[in-house]
């Protein structure tokens, strides 16, 4: 699996097996007008970004980790905020 980390305009970590893959989930499923500006990501960056985004107090690290693996789970992160 793949990782691409999209930043325009809003940010987003897609699990992909390809970066054509990733921009298609990226516009079905963050913004139709598709992510323009992107990069791809190792395996330890995307996993230490997934982590870093949840309450290390509230999720336990099982979880975190079934979830990051889960194939089904193609959007590790979107912020539904513009970036700037």
């Amino acid at each position: 699996m793949r990782y691409y980390e999209f930043s325009l305009p809003f940010h987003a970590l897609i699990k992909a097996e390809t970066e054509r893959k990733a921009r298609t989930i990226y516009k079905k499923h963050v913004w139709e007008g598709g992510g323009d500006k992107w990069k791809e990501r190792s395996h330890d960056y995307a996993m230490m970004k997934f982590a870093m985004a949840h309450d290390s107090k509230k999720t336990e690290v099982g979880m975190l980790l079934t979830q990051f693996f889960d194939d089904k789970n193609n959007i590790l992160l979107a912020d539904p905020y513009p970036s700037d």
